[in-house]
């Protein structure tokens, strides 16, 4: 019997712009996959972050942002066979401190290691994934590659779970110039290597452009997508999985 896969994605797009090729090889053999994404509810009630707001006009779906986006993570995992399942916990756009002041003012604080008042959270997302996870799976995380604080904080939830877990490099992260991956290993981690067909390739690429609304968070235009996601792809990148042990 093939065995089942789920894969962590912090948003309503990593885990196909990191792993696409992989999970589309292990569907076309006959695995069954979901794409779990952590941070895929409404937004909370009431007035909206001022950055939520930009980010939203940036996207072009306004009050809607979040259910399109659901929308288009569900096309783009379906184009190379996986199941998306969503969680109800918001973004960090969204989010705010215990004092009621937004998390996310601005692009830098996307970037900030996870604030004390952020630590419920990780429990939190710890318990949700004891509830929901059986034995007969294979669970792939993020590395946390480029310090996103939600992608941070997935991290360190699935890093409580006392079982075997694989975690992928964050593309596009990990494709930067400066990207260190060996600051996210920890000691006895394994790497497992899948390979990736040019037809995976092709549709992995084919399913990032379902994110309409993420591409220009991302790159200028699709153009740059595509040189971007090739040169990753020929360098080895969106291949290989690291797994800690039980």
């Amino acid at each position: 019997m093939k065995s089942s896969w789920i894969f962590l994605s912090p948003h309503l797009d990593d885990a196909v712009l990191s792993c696409g090729g992989m999970i589309y090889e292990l569907t076309r053999t006959g695995h069954y996959v979901e794409v779990w994404t952590v941070f895929a509810g409404d937004p909370p009630a009431g007035s909206r972050p001022p950055f939520a707001l930009s980010l939203e006009e940036r996207w072009q779906n306004g009050p809607q942002a979040v259910a399109a986006r659901r929308l288009e993570d569900a096309a783009a995992c379906a184009h190379i066979g996986a199941s998306a399942v969503h969680f109800d916990l918001p973004d960090c756009i969204y989010r705010r401190l215990p004092d009621g002041q937004p998390l996310i003012n601005s692009e830098d604080d996307l970037w900030q290691p996870i604030p004390e008042g952020e630590y419920p959270r990780v429990v939190e997302l710890t318990s949700q994934l004891e509830t929901r996870l059986t034995e007969n799976y294979q669970l792939a995380a993020p590395l946390g590659m480029g310090g996103h604080i939600d992608h941070r904080i997935v991290r360190a939830a699935v890093l409580r779970l006392k079982k075997q877990v694989h975690f992928y490099p964050d593309y596009p992260y990990a494709a930067r110039p400066d990207a260190d991956i060996t600051g996210y290993l920890e000691p006895g981690w394994r790497r497992k290597r899948f390979s990736i067909s040019p037809t995976a390739f092709l549709a992995w690429r084919a399913a990032i452009e379902l994110y309409p609304s993420q591409i220009s968070s991302l790159w200028n235009n699709l153009e740059e997508m595509h040189k971007s996601l090739n040169t990753y792809f020929n360098s080895g990148g969106g291949r290989v999985l690291w797994t800690k042990p039980e």
